[in-house]
């Protein structure tokens, strides 16, 4: 039985396929008919591929042909959080839990991994190529992808990706209180906060987990209630319920904005919040503040409409000043008074962390109160304290708490029970005599 190469016999094997049966490749309803193909092909020609049995190889040969090659069982991992491209000879994975670990594999070469990476980016008709380097995407089962290739990167390396992966079931409140990244009382706060008509942001980094506690507090909500949902690029948010016949059992519009070369068709997420006030939302999601749709959502909490949101910034004020300044790419006006809107706009913020030990924590939620006079006086209502930080046998080892420092607000208060919580509730918030949860 003759050895070859892998990267040589996926060329031959492909050749073969293409010519004598073009349709397998392209007809998506002929894949088990392919499969079939590569089985007979490896069968009469006699090749052997160090490391592989019958088998392993004709299922690699399909993976190259129909699917995304070494990367078709990573997407499928539901331990990974993302597979990050650096080149075509180095990936890496991140597993949930923080881990990080090089792919056993790589692509044969920088050609190879583009071509894998333009078949993923084909899904939501994105192209990369000389005349446009930078791509996003996504695939359906809530992925995002970010390519960047040469000239951007060097040529030598190919191409670097950065591929994000969502686990709609793994991001409820009875995880989120699991892996200790938020108290029970915190969470009940902001899904008080969102029920009862209080705006707010949630700020953080990268894979901070702000869009993971974002999507936890959005199943909060009752079915009866509208939710309409804004994003770019790809969705991120998985909220639509169905019962055990398979019907809708709530009440969601997803949105995603539409990039154009053409700017006639270019459709943002600045008219998407303007649309979302036709459809009588009780609230509105903007996945991620990226530019002047942070003015749109401040307009629309303003006009108390109740409005969540992601932005990337820290803590408070960070947050606040953040959004003021994608404000101002609609409206340029003094910073003083778009800090003072968007504080009224959204009253409390979220401040979401991944720590050195790989652990995400909800490091504090603040109120902020702005005064007749128009000074910004911003509050902890509960905050996260770090005791020790040690780093022990390569790895860090955090101990801390959450601490409930303060009441809402009277100013709070009052527009939850504006919202209609019940007063049994809001006193549930009332900061006890002790201060640790």
């Amino acid at each position: 039985m003759p050895q070859i190469e892998l990267p040589i016999l996926v060329n031959l094997a492909q050749s073969y396929i293409a010519k004598n049966y073009a349709m397998a490749l392209i007809d998506k309803n002929k894949t088990e008919e392919l499969r079939a193909y590569i089985v007979k092909y490896l069968y009469d020609k006699g090749y052997s591929v160090c490391g592989y049995d019958g088998k392993a190889l004709a299922d690699r040969l399909f993976s190259e042909m129909a699917e995304y090659s070494i990367l078709t069982e990573y997407l499928k991992d539901p331990t990974l959080e993302e597979i990050n491209i650096n080149g075509w000879d180095d990936v890496a994975l991140t597993h949930l839990d923080g881990r990080i670990e090089k792919a056993k594999e790589h692509f044969f070469s920088p050609g190879h991994a583009i071509d894998v990476v333009k078949k993923l980016l084909s899904h939501s008709g994105m192209v990369i190529d000389n005349a446009s380097p930078i791509a996003q995407g996504h695939l359906p089962n809530n992925t995002r992808i970010t390519a960047l290739k040469e000239p951007i990167v060097d040529a030598d390396r190919g191409i670097a990706v950065s591929i994000r992966m969502l686990h709609p079931a793994r991001v409820d409140r009875e995880n989120l209180l699991k892996s200790e990244s938020i108290t029970e009382e915190m969470l009940c706060f902001l899904e008080t906060c969102m029920r009862y008509g209080v705006s707010f942001v949630i700020a953080g980094r990268t894979s901070s987990g702000k869009t993971t506690l974002l999507n936890s507090l959005l199943g909060s909500i009752p079915d009866g209630k509208r939710i309409y949902t804004i994003e770019s690029g790809a969705r991120e948010l998985s909220l639509v319920k169905r019962d055990e016949d398979g019907n809708v059992v709530n009440n969601v519009v997803h949105t995603l904005s539409r990039p154009s070369d053409n700017e006639i068709y270019d459709i943002s997420q600045e008219d998407l919040v303007m649309a979302a006030l036709r459809f009588d939302p009780d609230v509105i999601c903007v996945g991620e503040m990226r530019d002047a749709e942070a003015h749109s959502a401040v307009e629309a909490s303003s006009t108390d409409h109740t409005v969540v949101t992601t932005v990337h910034g820290g803590g408070g004020r960070f947050a606040h000043r953040r959004i003021a300044f994608l404000s101002q790419r609609r409206f340029p006006i003094d910073m003083k008074i778009s800090m003072q809107q968007v504080a009224l706009a959204f009253p409390v913020v979220v401040f979401a962390h991944k720590l050195e030990d790989n652990t995400r924590k909800v490091m504090d939620i603040s109120e902020c109160i702005v005064h007749d006079n128009g000074r910004l006086e911003y509050r902890t209502l509960y905050r996260y304290v770090i005791h020790s930080n040690k780093y022990i046998g390569g790895k860090f080892h955090i101990v801390g708490e959450f601490v409930k420092e303060n009441s809402p607000s009277e100013s709070l208060c009052s527009k939850l029970m504006r919202g209609g919580i019940p007063q049994e509730l809001l006193r549930k918030f009332e900061k006890k005599e002790r201060a640790f949860l």
